[in-house]
């Protein structure tokens, strides 16, 4: 699954640099629209998780020991070369940045995407899954078209087949309640991002994310995976003001 591969621009002045971390089940393609917006000058490193970019079993095979791993290897590379580091995080890759974020002092900014400091779950969107694993789409409705092109697995018909996934959202519970615990206060700017349509995360998150602090920006038409134009250039336009701040 080529199309999910991870995205590497080293920029010769290896200044700054932007990592971006996706979801669970999710896929680097979720930032393109973000990485096109970004000048040349700017090295950017969008991470393809272990156990995404393959088949349901690659997923179920792997773990949030391995995904911490990742995330902890890729801060380590580009700080190496870089002055000044930035991390944007999407769902589950919001809270794996926060985590990792005492140990890294070059990171000088944050733009925390549909972070889920309290998940839920929709019942349109239990039911979407399952429409999905049928091979059935609604693509006239964006949230569910957005929502098929940032999963990150192929997913098969089988029911019996998900099981071994049953661990990594256990861990992803966990990790969220580590996250609403924790008393982390960061002391670089962070802009944070909710939609009011989010299928997976209650906007109760609201209150973790001004905990950080950060500027939060609430779309009352977005949800976890759809974004309108207005949200994107928003977004775009976030990450540049952290880049100059």
């Amino acid at each position: 699954m080529a199309n999910h591969a991870p995205y590497l621009h080293l920029s010769p002045a290896r200044k700054k640099a932007v990592l971006m971390i996706h979801g669970i089940c999710s896929t680097p393609r979720h930032f393109d629209f973000l990485v096109s917006s970004l000048p040349k000058d700017v090295t950017v490193y969008t991470l393809l998780l272990p156990g995404h970019g393959g088949t349901v079993k690659d997923f179920g095979s792997t773990s949030m020991k391995a995904w911490r791993e990742e995330t902890e290897k890729a801060l380590c590379f580009l700080e190496q070369e870089h002055e000044e580091l930035f991390v944007v995080g999407y769902s589950m890759g919001t809270l794996l940045a926060l985590e990792a974020l005492p140990r890294h002092p070059k990171v000088k900014g944050l733009l925390l995407l549909n972070p889920p400091f309290r998940p839920w779950v929709r019942w349109e969107m239990a039911k979407r899954s399952r429409r999905f694993t049928k091979g059935r789409v609604n693509e006239a409705d964006p949230h569910e078209a957005a929502c098929l092109n940032s999963i990150g697995i192929r997913l098969a018909p089988k029911a019996v087949s998900y099981l071994r996934w049953i661990p990594r959202f256990l861990e992803l519970l966990l990790l969220c309640r580590k996250a609403r615990k924790s008393k982390q206060r960061i002391g670089i700017p962070c802009k944070g991002f909710l939609g009011k349509r989010d299928e997976l995360v209650s906007m109760r998150s609201e209150k973790y994310l001004k905990r950080l602090p950060a500027e939060v920006r609430i779309s009352q038409e977005a949800g976890h995976f759809y974004y309108p134009e207005k949200d994107r250039a928003w977004m775009c336009e976030a990450l540049r003001e952290l880049l100059e701040s």
